[in-house]
């Protein structure tokens, strides 16, 4: 008969080890015991038989003896008397003696009748027994630590049957079953579970819980690990961290959230370390033949994306609750699951953006960017951000933009803020939106010289070859084709973005995303089109001047319409009087205890206003502006005052008729100056001076008041209240 071998792993080697000894101690006690009862049997005998004759020459075995009468026990024991001590021949005679047995009861009632009266005298006796027990101590005023006692009633405790598990394991099998060491059992979790046997108390469950958590990271963690050390041989274990995942588990058995949680991170961990950075190609063995060597690196690499596919398949379900409409119950279990695989997705498309399935990855990421839990919202933002900002092929950022448009033209433009916010962190640079009329150019010149090649000579026409191909070697050096590629990219992207924030404009400019269109506008306006000026410019007059926009959304288009004038603008024929009545109006909104942030926006204005634009405002204006900027310096902290005197001492170092605003003699200027009139124009700027430099001479900070005593001092390049070298350069 063959012999069934079995795979044992070191766990169930090592308790069977443990309890051969135990098998061992008990046969030899049970010998023992057998022995001894066998001795008894023949003194027994010896004592309950008659025999006349020697007992070796006796035909009778002890088994087969007959019966005889008492007469005849009693002759025996006379003749064997006289060999045994008194006490041994007391208990003989007292043994002969026949038992009193009350009337009328058999021998099996007497025996409860003997142990009802053991109980009950024994629960008289533990009913009059008092037990004293030890109480906490407690400290008098004195500080004495005094000790307490009392005395409760005994309650005796209940014996527990000690229950002894022997594995019998015969000699002869254990030489012919296959030892090895595996983790096949923990992978597999094999182990029983005793928990649900009984009936427990809630403190007992949350010890359960607890064991069963600690148990189930043990198991993952050897899962991990093993993964790590061979991912070639162990990866088709990570179907158990699948299988922890799901709600439910093979066996129907619910999994806690805290093992699901684990489950997920733990598995994106180790596709994070074990992924390549590159794309994997798919080769079909089948069709092609293959070297050994490249036939085991295509068997893992395809293992490799069919489990990373399925892991992708998993995260899409347990997010299916938030980015469907009819998802079913929305429970608090699902939702936080549904965090937990986004924070995955994120994790893999900024680790692996360049490998297989990151489009996937990336589509299902811009529905949910569009949901309505606005954590899982901020972490898609940041995600998005921190791709613009790294990727530089640039091919899964311009597929991104394009499922941002293709969503928000799809739902008409009622999306989250975070959809649009999420593209300022592109990096958009010199991109020439012009370059297709400049292709069509390149063309028509390119046509002309094919036809001057045409009639060109044969040796023309050698040398002009042998050129061609050296510029060609020249250009693969330098990379051009690459940068081409990466341009046309660039400029692509650049088109969908302004697409996404003309559609705003045009058709819902009340929408909740205006101020992140806005600000788009503005980090991007110096690559915009110039066929679009004239017309963008109108659209933000109107929207200043028709809506009730915030102070931010306001300073976001003027900042915009400047980038514009300031850059190619400049040769449109556009009077921007209103804007800078506009942002007159607007600049001591910021203030340090609000919204102090805000002033970045107000000193890129300045910018573009007072020094890039300074020849195209009139004298009057520039006055007005700086003295505005000297009262908003004392409601902001030191940096936003250093950022402020900062544009005063520039501008007063580019125009020099600008002198007249530091003379305290009103008598210079006309009229009186008017701080609450929104026009700079006829504010009367100029009839006033720079009183607040004063107070600026006094501030807690140094910095700050080194740069107003320079500025009360005229600015001077050097000598006495000129700046140091390291200040003067900031």
């Amino acid at each position: 008969m063959a012999v069934k071998k079995k795979q044992l792993s070191s766990v169930k080697m090592k308790s069977i080890k443990r309890h051969k000894p135990q098998v061992q101690r008990s046969n030899k006690e049970k010998e023992k015991a057998a022995a001894a009862r066998e001795k008894s049997k023949k003194i027994a005998n010896l004592f309950g038989t008659a025999h006349k004759k020697p007992i070796r020459k006796s035909k009778y075995t002890p088994m087969s003896m007959p019966k005889h009468s008492d007469d005849e026990d009693e002759d025996i024991l006379e003749n064997v008397k006289d060999c045994l001590d008194e006490e041994d021949l007391q208990f003989l005679q007292e043994s002969k003696k026949p038992k009193k047995r009350k009337a009328g009861l058999p021998e099996e009632e007497e025996v409860k009748d003997m142990e009802r009266e053991y109980n009950k005298n024994t629960a008289i006796e533990n009913a009059d027994k008092k037990v004293t027990l030890s109480l906490l101590p407690i400290k008098s005023k004195d500080g004495e630590i005094i000790t307490r006692t009392t005395d409760v009633d005994y309650t005796p405790k209940a014996k527990e049957a000690k229950v002894v598990e022997v594995e019998e394991a015969d000699d002869d099998e254990e030489d012919e079953e296959e030892e090895y060491d595996s983790d096949e059992d923990i992978v597999n979790d094999t182990t029983e579970d005793l928990g649900d046997k009984m009936v427990i108390s809630t403190t007992d469950l949350l010890i359960h819980r607890q064991q069963e958590i600690e148990k189930q990271k043990y198991r993952i963690g050897i899962i991990c690990s093993g993964i790590l050390e061979n991912p070639g041989g162990k990866l088709k274990n990570i179907t158990a961290l699948f299988d922890l995942m799901e709600e439910n588990n093979e066996h129907g058995v619910p999994n806690l959230l805290t093992i699901r949680k684990i489950a997920a991170k733990s598995a994106t961990e180790i596709f994070k370390d074990i992924l390549p950075e590159y794309r994997v190609g798919q080769v079909d063995t089948k069709m092609q033949t293959v070297r050994k060597a490249t036939l085991e690196r295509v068997t893992s690499e395809n293992a490799m994306l069919k489990y990373f596919k399925q892991f992708l398949q998993l995260l899409e379900k347990l997010t299916s609750c938030i980015t469907k409409r009819n998802s079913g119950m929305r429970t608090a279990t699902r939702i936080k699951m549904a965090e937990i695989s986004v924070d995955c997705l994120c994790e893999l498309l900024t680790s692996h953006t360049y490998f297989n399935y990151v489009q996937n990855i990336g589509q299902l990421l811009v529905y949910v960017i569009n949901s309505n839990f606005q954590g899982m919202r901020q972490a898609v933002e940041k995600c998005f951000r921190h791709l613009f900002s790294t990727d530089k092929r640039l091919e899964m950022t311009l597929y991104v933009v394009r499922r941002i448009n293709n969503l928000i033209k799809t739902n008409k433009n009622r999306v989250h803020l975070e959809t649009i916010s999420c593209l300022l962190a592109l990096k958009i640079k010199n991109v020439n939106l012009d370059a297709e009329k400049e292709e069509e150019l390149k063309k028509k010149k390119m046509e002309a010289h094919r036809q001057r090649l045409l009639s060109m000579s044969k040796k023309e026409k050698k040398r002009r070859k042998r050129l061609s191909e050296l510029n060609k070697e020249l250009n693969e050096t330098k990379a051009e084709e690459n940068k081409q590629s990466k341009h046309h990219k660039l400029t692509e992207i650049i088109k969908l973005v302004f697409t996404i924030y003309f559609r705003i404009l045009k058709n819902d400019p009340t929408s909740r995303t205006l101020s992140a269109c806005l600000e788009g506008l503005a980090e991007f306006a110096h690559v915009i089109n110039l066929e679009f000026f004239s017309d963008l410019i109108e659209v933000l007059n109107n929207i200043l001047e028709t809506m009730e926009l915030s102070y931010r959304d306001q300073l976001h288009c003027i900042q915009t319409i400047f980038v514009i004038l300031s850059g190619q603008g400049e040769v449109l024929n556009i009077d921007p009087l209103r804007f800078y009545v506009h942002l007159y109006k607007n600049i001591l909104v910021v203030s340090a205890g609000k919204n102090h942030d805000d002033f970045r926006i107000i000193l890129k204005t300045f910018d573009e206003v007072l020094v890039k634009r300074r020849r195209n405002i009139s004298q009057l204006r520039l006055l007005a502006f700086v003295k505005r900027i000297s009262i908003l310096s004392l409601q902001l902290l030191h940096n936003g005052g250093l950022a402020a005197l900062g544009i005063i001492k520039t501008v007063l170092q580019l125009t020099s008729h600008l002198d007249i605003i530091l003379d305290t003699d009103c008598t210079v200027g006309s009229g009186r100056y008017d701080p609450e009139l929104e026009d700079p124009e006829y504010c009367n700027a100029s009839s006033t001076a720079l009183y607040e430099m004063t107070a600026l001479l006094r501030h807690y900070h140094p910095t700050v008041r080194r740069i107003a005593m320079n500025i009360v001092n005229g600015v001077p390049a050097s000598g006495e209240g000129a700046l140091p070298a390291e200040i003067g350069k900031l």
